[in-house]
């Protein structure tokens, strides 16, 4: 697993790391800064790559499901406390798209559900990734991550529906 500001992208478009070598050139700047720059750069459009792609879906399936789906049907879900809860967990279990992107997602339904229900999406969202999932059953037994996902949503509901009714 890479960690986060350990590794650049290197020449050949994989994955370089920097070791201290590459902190003292940074730091002497040995390194031309016309190649420092080229490599900022060449991170900057593989980050691009991947996180805009999970936007544009996302996106997409904000847009059907705000268009397809009958504006009655996500009107009464939103009414209600708990039911807009359930509702929210569920769409964030279905649709488990990427946690930069669920914001942007939650964005769309902000008028028809309530807030705790939003925060219910954007909290249980992130745990049922698709992309964590498969780091997990690298570790864990899936048992275990069954478990940890029913706690997940057992006290992401409870949290949620105490800060509908006293916040």
């Amino acid at each position: 697993m890479l960690q986060s500001g350990t590794f650049l992208l290197g020449e050949s478009g994989n994955p370089t790391r920097m070791d201290d070598l590459t902190f003292a050139e940074a730091k002497t700047g040995s390194k031309p800064k016309l190649e420092r720059l080229r490599a900022f750069l060449d991170n900057v459009v593989q980050e691009m790559r991947e996180l805009g792609a999970m936007l544009v879906f996302g996106s997409a399936i904000a847009a059907c499901s705000q268009v397809f789906v009958p504006r009655e049907v996500i009107l009464d879900l939103g009414r209600g406390v708990i039911s807009s809860i359930v509702a929210m967990m569920v769409l964030a279990a279905v649709v488990s798209i990427c946690s930069t992107v669920d914001s942007f997602f939650a964005l769309s339904f902000a008028s028809t559900f309530t807030t705790s229900s939003l925060l219910a999406f954007l909290v249980f969202g992130p745990t049922i990734d698709i992309k964590g999932i498969g780091l997990m059953l690298s570790i864990f037994r899936p048992r275990i991550i069954i478990y940890l996902f029913a706690l997940t949503a057992q006290l992401t509901f409870l949290l949620a529906l105490c800060h509908s009714y006293f916040f």
